[in-house]
């Protein structure tokens, strides 16, 4: 039987293009944010590199333990990392920052001295810009795109918005005459901020939530909330963002045309954990010593779930999100495990009680955050 030489070509190509749809539908990100090199550089540069069973690490505080994707971004004392699940070094910074934070987005990190004026932006692969600014930096966020927002010190003023492009030109900034800000965030695409900070009027603290566009020069939304103090704002995926407090939670939509508020009715917040794609996860204990914790998973439409009860202290938890539904993945004082929206406790494994955090690697695999090491175990 003859095979049609027509028919083969035709049917390559058909493969071909399928396989380009389905390419460029799981990563649409990298179209929409324009990150085709950095992700091939990225990719490259892992090829190479040597896997490990323990990476040693000086000092290293929780919130500087955070996924970058599959792979992991780590600021130290000395040193910034970026490690692959299987502890490949894939970029290490050497750094002198006095309070070094480590911020980012998908595609890039921001490394900052908190109390300092340096910052660094780096890709998973290499370092895309050193620089510095001319007040103290309080907080700050990257984007996707080329656009980062810093919270700074201020001559004139309480603090200061400066929204930078990653080579440091400016692209916008605000003033904060009687506020001061906690905490910032800047959507995937770069033209966002959103920030949350504490006022004081006619002797009464409030909380302020003001979101800017760079098109206007005031805030294009802005409300306060008493009794409650906001300390963390993120963007999610769709342009919505929350924010969470220490008496409630707020999911906020088209610019704070629509608010979904989660009250905690008196409960202890104890840990969050926030994921752009899915919503967050609040851990609340009955009792002031953190005891026999609960978490409740809030959606992106501030749809929660119901009680997940884990009878333990909590270190640390993390929400993750896949095809299916939401999980979490939490620290006690000796256990490692994963929480189910349906209220189950599955993968239970023992881990050494010097474990701060714990990440999901790849599968079930996760990064365990030791003191003076960060090392690896299957879940």
């Amino acid at each position: 039987m003859k095979i049609n030489k027509i028919l083969i070509i035709f049917s390559l190509i058909i493969i071909i293009l399928s396989f380009l749809s389905v390419f460029i539908f799981l990563n649409l990100k990298i179209i929409k944010t324009n990150n085709f090199k950095n992700f091939f550089e990225d990719n490259i540069n892992r090829i190479n590199k040597n896997k490990n069973s323990i990476i040693e690490s000086d000092e290293v505080i929780p919130n500087n333990f955070i996924n970058f994707g599959s792979d992991i971004a780590v600021i130290s004392k000395s040193k910034f990392m970026i490690l692959s699940p299987s502890l490949q070094k894939l970029l290490e910074i050497n750094h002198n920052f006095r309070f070094p934070v480590v911020k980012n987005s998908d595609f890039k990190a921001l490394i900052f001295d908190a109390d300092g004026k340096d910052y660094i932006i780096t890709t998973k692969s290499k370092i895309l810009n050193k620089s510095s600014i001319e007040n103290k930096i309080i907080t700050g966020k990257i984007s996707d795109k080329e656009n980062l927002a810093l919270i700074t010190e201020s001559d004139e003023y309480c603090c200061e918005l400066r929204v930078l492009s990653v080579n440091n030109k400016d692209i916008y900034k605000y003033c904060f005459a009687q506020m001061y800000v906690t905490d910032v965030a800047i959507n995937d695409s770069g033209d966002k901020v959103a920030i949350c900070g504490l006022i004081s009027e006619d002797g009464v603290t409030k909380s302020v939530i003001q979101v800017f566009d760079f098109k206007h020069e005031k805030p294009i939304f802005s409300k306060a909330f008493e009794n409650n103090i906001f300390s963390f704002i993120e963007f999610f995926d769709d342009n919505n963002f929350a924010v969470i407090g220490d008496n409630l939670a707020l999911n906020i939509k088209n610019s704070g045309e629509n608010i979904n508020e989660f009250n905690y009715n008196g409960k202890i917040l104890c840990l969050h954990s926030f994921n752009k794609k899915s919503g967050i996860a609040l851990s609340f204990s009955p009792t002031n010593d953190e005891r026999d914790q609960y978490v409740i998973i809030l959606n992106k439409n501030n749809n929660k779930t119901t009680k997940i009860k884990t009878g333990k202290r909590l270190k640390s938890i993390v929400l993750y999100n896949n095809l299916f539904n939401n999980k979490v993945l939490a620290v006690s004082e000796s256990q490692i495990f994963i929480l189910k929206p349906n209220r189950k406790i599955l993968h239970k494994k023992k881990i050494p009680i010097s474990t701060q955090k714990a990440l999901l690697a790849s599968g079930l695999k996760a990064y365990l955050l030791g003191i003076g090491e960060i090392s690896t175990v299957k879940i």
